[in-house]
């Protein structure tokens, strides 16, 4: 016959395989949940890299590109009457609406919500040149407004992607208007 002590130990040890399989099905439903949440996150990220691409490459803002390429001044001064919110409203508003686009892309990039390699492969053409070119408007407009945080996304994104450029294609000639890019103006069309 069975002993008790026998049967006792059958149902220890059967309680603690019991036990030993709940873990091993814990651990891999937590593995697999991890898996896939991961998926989730790199699927969203991808997505709201996705849609950041097509909203800075969308016909409006190559064409608002173009135009601040194509705009001269001589002077702060200048530069206001043809193109600050006084002299030119709507050239103004343009100008402000792709810079603070571009304020919010260096502000993301800043946080770690972007990867700047792909910052830099996605907007080196457009970012640089703009950067470049109005980098002495956003310090002039920090000491006439006494704000030095006006644009300062705009900034990091400006400089960032310079010093990646810097790194990746040393031989880079970097634009800072629409003739150094040969692109036709209104007035040369």
């Amino acid at each position: 016959m069975v002993d008790l002590v026998v049967l006792q130990s059958l149902s220890y040890m059967a309680g603690a395989l019991g036990v030993c399989v709940a873990a091993i099905y814990y651990v891999t439903t937590l593995r697999m949940s991890h898996k896939n949440l991961q998926q989730q996150l790199e699927t969203r990220q991808a997505q709201f890299m996705s849609q950041i691409s097509n909203l800075m490459s969308s016909v409006e803002n190559r064409r608002i590109f173009l135009e601040l390429t194509a705009m001269e001044w001589t002077d702060w001064e200048d530069f206001e009457n043809k193109y600050g919110s006084t002299g030119n409203i709507d050239a103004a508003s343009r100008r402000l609406s792709l810079f603070m686009k571009l304020d919010n892309l260096g502000w993301l990039l800043k946080n770690g919500f972007l990867d700047p390699d792909w910052v830099h492969s996605q907007f080196h053409g457009t970012v640089t040149p703009l950067w470049l070119k109005f980098k002495p408007f956003v310090m002039q407009a920090r000491k006439a407004f006494k704000s030095p945080t006006i644009m300062i996304g705009f900034e990091y994104l400006g400089e960032k992607i310079l010093e990646i450029e810097k790194v990746k294609a040393p031989e880079a000639v970097l634009p800072v208007d629409s003739k150094e890019m040969n692109i036709a103006t209104n007035d040369e069309t």
